[in-house]
């Protein structure tokens, strides 16, 4: 009797530490989309639009990097870059043919004119408060092309 219950618990052990059973697991995680637009308004001004975002630790993203320039911009993340995992980054043609994935630890993305960038993400970590997002190309934070990211 005693050996049963021994086995039965054995069972039930190994049954609830399965990887099917586990739970965080990414892989089925529901991706939330996130947009953000990069350019420049009539006036010259660059900017991020949204320009704040806030994340949740623990979900997955899909966030949408497009330039509606006719010039090339990027998105650095600073110190973001040791508070979230990277699965990976798509580029896509227009018809959503696959270009290239790209894995790996990435602290910037340079959007060329008129292209789209996905960067899939989950934030691991929060942060004290808002963190700088900027687009680093010679003159374009000081045109305005700048935010703020926060890890919840």
């Amino acid at each position: 009797m005693k050996l049963t219950n021994t086995l039965a618990i054995l069972l039930i052990a190994a049954g609830a530490a399965s990887p099917v059973m586990a739970a965080g697991d990414l892989t089925r995680a529901d991706i939330q989309k996130v947009t953000m637009e990069m350019g420049t308004d009539d006036d010259g001004n660059m900017y991020f639009s949204p320009s704040e975002f806030t994340f949740e630790t623990g979900k997955a993203y899909n966030w949408v990097l497009t330039n509606v320039d006719d010039y090339k911009h990027e998105l650095s993340i600073h110190e973001l870059r040791e508070r979230i995992f990277t699965r990976k980054l798509e580029i896509s043609t227009p018809d959503g043919d696959l270009v290239a994935e790209i894995k790996g630890d990435i602290t910037e993305v340079e959007v060329g004119p008129g292209q789209t960038v996905e960067w899939f993400f989950v934030p691991v970590q929060t942060t004290k408060g808002p963190v700088e997002i900027t687009c680093e190309i010679a003159g374009h934070y000081d045109a305005g092309m700048h935010g703020l990211v926060t890890l919840n």
